[in-house]
C-alpha cells in the first residue's frame, strides 16, 4: 500500500445545516489549547466545517508509526492557518505543537515532512533542510513490515524521553547511536551504501539492544535473525511499538522467508 500525501475533504450531508454525529476527537481538536495557542489557526472555520459534515481522507493507517497524525496536523495547517511562514524551522515549532494534542510530546518532523511532501535533514532539532538525495538506491530495497500490532505512541515517547534524561543512556546515545545515525543518513544522501550497511547495522543492532519496549516480543526474534543475515536490517518507525516497522534488503530474495511471517509493503516500487 503506498502511503500518499494527505487529502482533506468536505462533505455537506445538506446545505448549511449541522450534521448529527461529527467526529468528537476532531472537534476536540479543534477547540484545543494547542491550536489555539498558535493564533494563527482560523478554529472557528475549522470546527464549522467538521460540524457540517467535513472528514479527513487518507490511506495512512493510525497506530502503525507512519504519521498519520502528521498528515492531519499538515492538512489543518494548509487550510486554516492564515498566516503561512516559509521557515521552516518556525514551521516544524508549530506543527509539533499542533501534534502535541495526540501524543503530548512531537518532535514536528512528520507533519512537516507531509506538508512539504519532501525528504527533510534535521539537525540539533532546530536546523531544518530539504535534503537533496541521489536517486540512486544503490541495490537497496526498502520495505515496512507489517506487525499487526497496534500501539500508542504517547507511552513510547514517555519511555524515550525518561531514558534519555538518564546520563548513563544519554552517553551511549551520544557516543554511539547518534553518530552511527547521522553517518548511515548521509552515506544514504549521497549514495555511499557500502558505508550505509555498516552503519545501518549499528542503528539496528543499538535498538534491538537499548529500544527494548518499542520492538514487540514477537518481532524481536525475527529482528535477530535479520541481524545474523548479511544485508537484511530492521529499523523501528515512529515510535515503534507495532504498526510499521521499516526495512532494508540488498535483495527482494532475502525478504522471502520474513514475508511467509508477516505482510511487507515496498512502497517505491
Amino acid at each position: 500500500m503506498p502511503v500518499q500525501k494527505y487529502c482533506l475533504r468536505t462533505a455537506f450531508r445538506a446545505a448549511d445545516r449541522p450534521v448529527q454525529d461529527p467526529d468528537e476527537t476532531l472537534l476536540r481538536f479543534a477547540g484545543s489549547d494547542e491550536l489555539a495557542g498558535l493564533g494563527s489557526l482560523d478554529t472557528d472555520a475549522f470546527r464549522t466545517d467538521l460540524e457540517r459534515g467535513m472528514y479527513f481522507l487518507s490511506n495512512i493507517p493510525t497506530g502503525y508509526g507512519l504519521g498519520s497524525s502528521g498528515a492531519l496536523c499538515a492538512a489543518v495547517y494548509d487550510r486554516y492557518c492564515k498566516a503561512k511562514t516559509d521557515d521552516l524551522s518556525v514551521l516544524k515549532t508549530d506543527l509539533a505543537q499542533m501534534e502535541r494534542f495526540f501524543h503530548g510530546a512531537s518532535s514536528g518532523i512528520d507533519p512537516l515532512t507531509s506538508y512539504l511532501g519532501r525528504p527533510l535533514l534535521i539537525r540539533n532539532k532546530t536546523q531544518v533542510e530539504i535534503a537533496d538525495i541521489k536517486p540512486d538506491s544503490g541495490g537497496v530495497h526498502v520495505f515496512l513490515l507489517d506487525t499487526r500490532l497496534p500501539r500508542r505512541t504517547g507511552p513510547l515517547v514517555k519511555w524515550f524521553l525518561e531514558q534519555s534524561s538518564s546520563g548513563v543512556f544519554a552517553e551511549k546515545l551520544r557516543a554511539g547511536y547518534l553518530p552511527a545515525h547521522e553517518a548511515m543518513l548521509e552515506s544514504w544522501k549521497t549514495a555511499r551504501f557500502r558505508d550505509f550497511w555498516a552503519n545501518a547495522e549499528l542503528v539496528s543492532r543499538f535498538q534491538f539492544e537499548y529500544f527494548e519496549p518499542m520492538i514487540p516480543a514477537s518481532v524481536r526474534p525475527v529482528w535477530q535473525r535479520c541481524l545474523e543475515q548479511e544485508k537484511l536490517l530492521l529499523k523501528i518507525c515512529g515510535a515503534g511499538g507495532g504498526g510499521y516497522f521499516l526495512g532494508f534488503a540488498a535483495d527482494k530474495e532475502a525478504t522471502q522467508w520474513l514475508a511467509e511471517l508477516y505482510p511487507l509493503v515496498f512502497p517505491f516500487e
